[in-house]
């Protein structure tokens, strides 16, 4: 099967390359480069099934041209995005241009194209501050802040195509996620805890440590990528899933990041607390029910297993290997 992926040199993308070519897929990554880095692909420089094209989404006429020139694409994966509070606030003309024009972008290409399924990255910031918990699919959608928005809109669009045109649309929610892929988000909360306290700063919580998030290691969400676009059930289509995995505090979470490094190397780990930052969910849980019935998805890996797995990665990542990718993700 010919697949595409927008963002394919991000966090989530790369891991997502890396597991579809070892199953034996053609894949087609499109990024423009601004985060994501197509160094860790060395492997497949050779390889006629992996092309990396250096493009934005924003560029409808380019992108089509790469997706006729590589051929027989049957899923787009459309991962590109600006993420994260502080670059949505800080850049909110290009976050609304690529997280919403590139996402019509994305959509119109497979209209044109005839492709299928396209399978969207959306957030649990769609869901703002929850009414009930744990929070289904069903819960009104109530963005507290523009990367929200901007995912609110990408969903309506796919929405609008599957209504419309009859596109396979597959939406997933992603929670909060962590762990080691192809290379290591550092700025994401379990991460940016990790290299912390190894390095002996103390972790900075943003309020009272109450606030709870469910978290993902991106191996888990990889799977669930994967399960929507295998699933042969048609009526897949135009569906949402919750893609989570453990809810925790995050005063409990800090607490487990330094007990971990107190057992292990027997150094103390202190807490910094700043004001709260505006824009961020207090509590979220999800509920996982419809995706482990409809898709059969249920997460691998616990909080502890992933800490331990950073850990690792954290002291080795200077040292000289030929090759980071299903190593890794096994390694703790």
């Amino acid at each position: 099967m010919g697949v595409a992926v927008t963002g394919g040199a991000g966090y989530v993308g790369s891991a997502l390359v890396y597991s579809l070519r070892e199953r034996g897929y053609r894949v087609l990554l499109v990024d423009n480069l601004c985060r994501g880095d197509y160094s860790c692909f060395r492997r497949f420089k050779e390889d006629p099934n992996v092309r990396l094209h250096v493009g934005d989404i924003r560029d409808r006429e380019d992108f089509e041209k790469v997706l006729k020139g590589f051929g027989d694409v049957e899923v787009i994966f459309h991962l590109a995005a600006i993420s994260g509070l502080e670059a949505c606030r800080e850049h909110p003309r290009e976050t609304v241009d690529v997280n919403v024009f590139g996402t019509r972008n994305v959509l119109e290409a497979a209209r044109r194209l005839d492709i299928p399924r396209v399978i969207f990255a959306s957030s649990a910031a769609v869901y703002g501050a929850p009414l009930r918990l744990p929070v289904d699919e069903d819960h009104p959608l109530r963005p507290l802040n523009l990367y929200g928005v901007t995912k609110v809109a990408g969903e309506n669009l796919m929405s609008l195509y599957y209504l419309n045109y009859g596109l396979e649309t597959v939406i997933l929610r992603l929670g909060n996620v962590y762990g080691v892929g192809l290379f290591t988000r550092w700025e994401a909360v379990i991460p940016r805890f990790v290299k912390f306290g190894l390095e002996g700063k103390p972790l900075t919580i943003y309020g009272d440590g109450e606030s709870s998030r469910d978290f993902v290691h991106v191996w888990d969400v990889v799977e669930a990528l994967r399960l929507s676009a295998e699933t042969e059930r048609k009526e897949v289509g135009g569906e949402v899933f919750n893609v989570g995995g453990e809810t925790l505090r995050i005063k409990e979470l800090a607490e487990l990041i330094i007990g971990e490094i107190k057992r292990r190397f027997g150094r103390s780990v202190g807490v910094t607390h700043l004001p709260p930052r505006p824009g961020e969910t207090k509590e979220l849980c999800y509920s996982m029910e419809k995706i482990k019935r409809s898709l059969g998805f249920t997460p691998k890996w616990n909080i502890k297993r992933g800490i331990k797995q950073l850990i690792h990665y954290y002291l080795d990542e200077n040292s000289d290997k030929e090759d980071i990718g299903l190593h890794l993700t096994q390694k703790e």
